[in-house]
């Protein structure tokens, strides 16, 4: 999302944002008039793109090998109107592979890792191009069909026929081929959803914890507003549907439910999901207001269950670790790693 001259233009990615969480949207929103604090990129996100950028290259050179013409976008322009005229003299050129395509409608704007050309007649002769999109996940996501229904719709408008399938290179550099017409009605749907929220800028939002709150830009605004709100998801091992039981029944922060009463009744929630909820709750509410960590056992279960079941601890103790990680190049599917104790001190 940006603002050029007064206009502002809206990326794919400001879509899938929009479909995880609606107040991430309203804060970019915000954000092109009165800057707002943003939080860095972790070091995760800076490697995850980093690779990203190597895998997008590395696929690059491999279609430079296989076919005659080839043209970077990137390299001959910076200023986007500048890069959407050299992307439409690349397409009427006839190039085979047009790598940093990037292609704008009213206010949509999308930069394409690359279009391929295939024999399908349109406005620029007896052929036409179709979206490819690199990936480092090992296979299909919605955020990457939505990204890639995105730049298909754009491309349809410039070339002036539907392309047949949109493309996903993985980062084991299998590809999935997708039928665009499969998909385009839904993108419709949701491209109107997105576009009727940014119209109606005063809409008010909430931020909802998601899964999206580690990777936001935002997540130190929304985790004050939580505090200063005192919010339901402040309390540890609570889910966002028992979050919304709660508020139905009139319980909206943690200090309501660390001091409920034991007569309380919440629709569709068990005592025991309750009563573990509130204690929990005034637990927290306990270390907040008298500085200290309690700490409640709780009662020995019969049998043996959970650390119970462990046995006693003894010196030749070794503890197994196994980690994978997907990003290294081909997989590392098993990594292991031992602890233990050697002359009283613990080695990895």
């Amino acid at each position: 999302m940006q603002k050029i001259q007064g206009d502002i233009l809206y990326a794919a990615s400001d879509i899938v944002n929009f479909l995880e969480c609606a107040h991430l949207t309203r804060l970019d929103l915000i954000n092109l008039d009165t800057p707002l604090p943003k939080d860095e990129e972790s070091e995760e996100v800076q490697l995850l793109q980093d690779r990203g950028y190597a895998h997008e290259a590395a696929f690059s050179d491999m279609l430079a090998t296989r076919h005659q013409s080839i043209c970077d976008i990137a390299s001959q322009a910076s200023e986007i109107e500048q890069m959407r005229e050299a992307t439409l003299s690349a397409m009427d050129a006839g190039i085979e592979i047009i790598c940093q395509a990037t292609l704008k409608k009213d206010s949509l704007l999308g930069h394409i890792d690359f279009l391929r050309r295939v024999p399908v007649p349109s406005r620029f002769g007896d052929y036409s191009y179709e979206v490819i999109d690199t990936k480092l996940a090992r296979k299909i996501k919605t955020k990457f069909i939505i990204q890639t229904a995105c730049y298909s719709s754009l491309l349809s408008s410039v070339q002036e026929v539907t392309p047949e399938r949109m493309h996903i290179v993985f980062g084991n550099r299998a590809e999935e081929s997708l039928h665009y017409a499969d998909y385009a009605y839904y993108f419709t749907t949701i491209l109107a959803r997105f576009s009727d929220f940014v119209q109606g800028r005063q809409q008010d939002t909430y931020p909802s914890p998601c899964s999206h709150c580690d990777y936001c830009c935002w997540r130190t605004l929304c985790k004050l507003r939580w505090i200063e709100d005192d919010h339901l998801s402040q309390v540890a091992g609570i889910t966002k549907l028992q979050i919304k039981k709660l508020q139905a029944a009139g319980i909206t922060t943690l200090a309501e439910l660390g001091t409920c009463t034991t007569d309380l009744k919440v629709a569709k929630m068990s005592t025991a999901t309750l009563e573990k909820l509130s204690g929990q709750a005034s637990l927290q509410l306990q270390a907040r207001e008298n500085g200290r960590r309690p700490v409640e056992l709780l009662p020995q279960q019969p049998g043996k269950k959970g650390f119970a079941r462990l046995p006693q601890p003894a010196a030749g103790d070794l503890f197994f670790d196994m980690e994978g990680d997907p990003l290294t190049d081909g997989g590392l599917e098993y990594l292991f790693g031992i602890y233990f104790f050697s002359a009283g001190k613990p080695l990895f």
